[in-house]
C-alpha cells in the first residue's frame, strides 16, 4: 500500500526528483544516439528548453556576483528540460509512492 506523503521527508522528495531528472537526461542521451539523422521522433523527445541563472545560462555571459568587499561570491546554475526529463521525474515519483 502506498505511504502517505505526510509521513515522508521533504529532503527525500527532493532527492527523488533530482534522480528523476538524471534518469531523464540519460534517456535523452540514449535517444539522441539513435541512428538515422534528425527525424520527428528524436526532435519531439529530445527538444529541450534551457533555464538558468548566472553565467551558466545560454546567452547570458554575465555571472551573478555578490561582492562583500572581503569575500566575493559568484554562482549560477543551468538546467535543460525535455519531455524525457519530465517522464523521468514522473517515473521516479511513481516509485516514490511505495518508499517507506
Amino acid at each position: 500500500m502506498a505511504v502517505l506523503l505526510k509521513e515522508k521527508r521533504f529532503g527525500t522528495l527532493v532527492l527523488v526528483v533530482l534522480i528523476g531528472i538524471i534518469i531523464g537526461a540519460f534517456l535523452n542521451a540514449l535517444v539522441q544516439q539513435i541512428p538515422g539523422g534528425d527525424n520527428v521522433f528524436k526532435t519531439f523527445f529530445t527538444y529541450s528548453i534551457p533555464f538558468g541563472v548566472g553565467g551558466f545560462a545560454e546567452g547570458n555571459p554575465n555571472p551573478v556576483i555578490i561582492d562583500l568587499n572581503a569575500i566575493k561570491f559568484q554562482f549560477g546554475f543551468h538546467m535543460k528540460f525535455s519531455l524525457l526529463s519530465i517522464l523521468g521525474i514522473i517515473l521516479s515519483l511513481y516509485f516514490f509512492r511505495w518508499y517507506k
